[in-house]
């Protein structure tokens, strides 16, 4: 329950958990992060993902460190130091999540052709990058202000940044979904000019799954991000917040979800060969395409001397040449014998 030393009666109920928490719950939810961890590392150095495996296992580990902070909750009185564990794990974890996929994204885009992209690779994939960053140095300010301030009296200002924080992560997501809508209707209204290079890839039906498996996990994230506005705008009192089943389901069960998903489908393993040469620091591949022909060459004309002395007036005048004999001098054609006569017929 929410009565501690360093938290005031007035100000735990908009702050701290009033409610008892499920110890199985959050012990379930922990180890399930716990366990994937070891396995994303191991399987990033199998498959020489190293960026993305740490970008994935960042996130797990700050989820483990939210749930860690659920725990010690619900063992013992909730305090500003376990709350503040709680609130930052498991705010700020999705993000790393969501940065290893905008990072998978760029070799979707590089294996179908950098013709297919709607918008500039450069700008577009810093501006992702940017959004995240933004995100989450407003969510860790917004969560250390606002489990600071405890007056109840006031409003405390945190939360509000908190609020944009989160509110950024979700405009993130939803560009990154657009994008990805226009990129696909990009290829499939111009498969005809796809690169064959890795056309055993994107062909197989592994490479079909991974996509839906991807699909899958934005919406998931998608889903978590719009939950937890929904609970920091409404406030920590609110009946949002001091739900634990909903923040189990729509936050621990979507993000353990998506990142599940993208274990399973791993990108290295999907990619295969393909991830080193679809990696930005490759150099771009560009499809291989008939040669032009050459334009034709005309030779250079050059005026014949004796072309002037010619005489290029006619050899007689008009009146000389024979006239064309008339039709009338023609002679007309022998009656024929023994042919019957159409109008004696009639």
């Amino acid at each position: 329950m929410a009565s501690s030393a360093d938290c005031p009666l007035e100000g735990c109920s908009r702050v701290f958990l009033t409610y008892s928490l499920s110890l199985g719950g959050n012990v379930a939810l922990l180890a399930l992060f716990a366990v994937l961890i070891p396995v994303t590392l191991a399987m990033g150095i199998r498959y020489n993902n190293t960026i993305f495996s740490t970008a994935l296992a960042t996130g797990l580990a700050l989820e483990v460190m939210g749930y860690i902070g659920r725990i010690l909750m619900s063992t013992g009185a909730p305090t500003r130091s376990s709350f503040t564990v709680f609130l930052l794990g498991t705010i700020i974890g999705p993000n790393f999540i969501f940065g290893a996929m905008v990072y998978v994204m760029q070799r979707i885009i590089t294996l179908y052709g950098q013709e297919f992209q709607t918008w500039r690779r450069t700008w577009y994939f810093n501006m992702l990058y940017g959004l995240t960053v933004l995100s989450l140095v407003l969510e860790i300010a917004g969560g250390a202000v606002s489990t600071s301030l405890l007056a109840s009296d006031t409003v405390n200002p945190g939360d509000r940044v908190l609020a944009v924080g989160l509110a950024i992560h979700l405009v993130a997501l939803v560009i990154f979904t657009a994008h990805a809508g226009l990129f696909a209707i990009a290829v499939r209204t111009r498969h005809h000019i796809l690169d064959p290079t890795h056309a055993p890839v994107y062909n197989s039906g592994l490479f079909r799954v991974f996509l839906i498996g991807f699909s899958a996990a934005t919406f998931f994230l998608i889903l978590r991000t719009a939950f937890r506005i929904v609970v920091i705008a409404e406030g920590f009192a609110s009946s949002v917040a001091q739900a634990e089943v909903l923040f189990l389901v729509f936050d621990g069960v979507m993000v353990f979800i998506a990142s599940g998903i993208l274990l399973a489908l791993f990108p290295g393993r999907v990619f295969g060969r393909s991830w080193r040469e679809t990696s930005p620091r490759h150099p771009a591949h560009k499809p291989t395409r008939p040669p032009r022909p050459l334009p034709v060459q005309l030779l250079p004309t050059h005026q014949n001397p004796g072309l002037n002395k010619m005489n290029l007036k006619p050899a007689a005048h008009p009146e000389n040449y024979p006239e064309h004999p008339s039709r009338k001098t023609y002679a007309p054609p022998p009656a024929h014998r023994n042919m019957v006569d159409s109008e004696s017929l009639w």
